[in-house]
């Protein structure tokens, strides 16, 4: 089979040649479903998370018009992991990282072997017998980029797999995060776990600033790639409108919502707690990849408005306290000690010492330590206390 037809063949709607009038019955079939049954298959728009909904709204303004006033924001900005949460395979750091290697899954005897061929990558694996396009991959980088496979579905949605393999910082490939007791060892599911339209159309609306759809098809030679300044910032359209005009700006803060209103922003793709589906446990394995669940069961976060900082403010802390969103994390973690020490210094009076170490410390080893999440990933424990032990 051509390099070309393989996308399609991976919907599994290949029409029979037996008969004509077995096709003609498949297509009549078919057109039956798209008439009659289309409430029954496509999801509602209304019961999408949050996140993919957000972004397949009108396109707000560009981050070019930002530019115009904020260009030293823009610019540093273009460093920040955010505005490369999603690329093609055909940008030259994804090519590297993927093209003329082959990852053996040891738990299977699966091998995959990555090549470029027409602007983009293609994965094959003889436990599948034919080569698959790859258009798209997840992830800055920072953690991980993971490719996902993409095609359009029977009733004309756009579905995935998120493939079982990803790229990590250390250079190496290795199991995606999530997909490490799959057993697959022939099939489709050697590539990855098949995501539905609406899982699908999320993935593309937390790693877009827009999404253009017709209906569940995603359109992407129209989507914006990446986290841009208007994803963030709600109001933009009517900043925009106050510049012009020379009215006063109403843009939108993060400092002036509360701090679990300027954590749950970032849970539009980092997760919230209420997202978790149940309680949130203190042994939760999972909390540690959602910063924005595991940062407001902390003791400092609930009882930040009891502390008075030397202005006279209430103490703040939500993920902006740490983390500019406008530039890649500080990695110093002299840095992020200083910020517990505004409220965690007993000199000034305003909590008790640490009995475990000194100022000249590193904090965040016991109370926000790396926490692995598989072989090749770990992820900060944003939940600040004493864990009884790192695994």
């Amino acid at each position: 089979m051509s390099k070309a037809s393989s996308q399609a063949s991976l919907t599994g709607t290949v029409t029979s040649h037996g008969t004509i009038r077995a096709a003609l019955a498949s297509l009549l079939l078919v057109s039956l479903f798209a008439v009659v049954g289309w409430t029954l298959y496509a999801p509602r728009q209304e019961t999408l998370p949050s996140a993919a909904v957000a972004s397949r709204q009108t396109p707000r303004p560009s981050q070019q018009r930002c530019a115009e006033c904020h260009a030293d924001i823009t610019d540093a900005y273009a460093t920040a992991p955010h505005s490369r949460t999603l690329v093609r395979t055909s940008d030259a750091p994804v090519i590297e990282q993927f093209a003329g290697r082959t990852f053996h899954q040891e738990e299977t005897g699966v091998e995959l072997s990555y090549t470029q061929h027409d602007g983009r990558l293609w994965v094959s694996t003889p436990a599948y017998g034919r080569d698959v396009p790859i258009e798209w991959v997840f992830g800055s980088g920072t953690h991980a980029r993971t490719p996902l496979i993409t095609w359009t579905d029977e009733v004309g949605r756009t579905a995935s797999i998120e493939h079982s393999v990803s790229w990590y910082p250390e250079g190496q490939l290795g199991v995606t995060l999530g997909l490490e007791d799959r057993q697959e060892t022939s099939g489709v599911g050697v590539l990855g776990a098949v995501r539905t339209p609406a899982e699908t159309l999320n993935c593309f609306g937390c790693h877009c600033t827009f999404v253009a759809t017709t209906g569940d098809q995603v359109d992407f030679d129209e989507i914006q790639p990446g986290v841009g300044c208007v994803r963030c910032h709600w109001n933009t359209e009517e900043h925009v409108r106050e510049m012009d005009n020379a009215l006063p700006s109403t843009i939108e803060r993060f400092s002036a919502m509360t701090p679990i209103e300027a954590v749950n922003r970032c849970g539009e793709c980092h997760r919230r707690a209420e997202e978790m589906g149940g309680p949130i446990e203190p042994d939760d394995p999972t909390i540690i990849r959602f910063a924005s669940v595991g940062l407001p069961q902390s003791p400092c976060f609930q009882q930040q408005q009891k502390v008075i900082l030397d202005s006279n403010e209430p103490a703040r802390l939500d993920c902006t306290t740490c983390h500019n969103p406008h530039r890649p994390t500080n990695p110093d973690w002299r840095f992020h000690a200083a910020v517990c020490l505004n409220c965690h210094d007993a000199d000034q009076g305003r909590a008790l010492d640490c009995s475990a170490a000194t100022r000249e410390e590193n904090c965040l080893s016991c109370h926000m330590p790396k926490v692995p999440a598989n072989d090749n990933l770990q992820f900060t424990d944003h939940w600040i206390r004493i864990r009884p032990s790192v695994p």
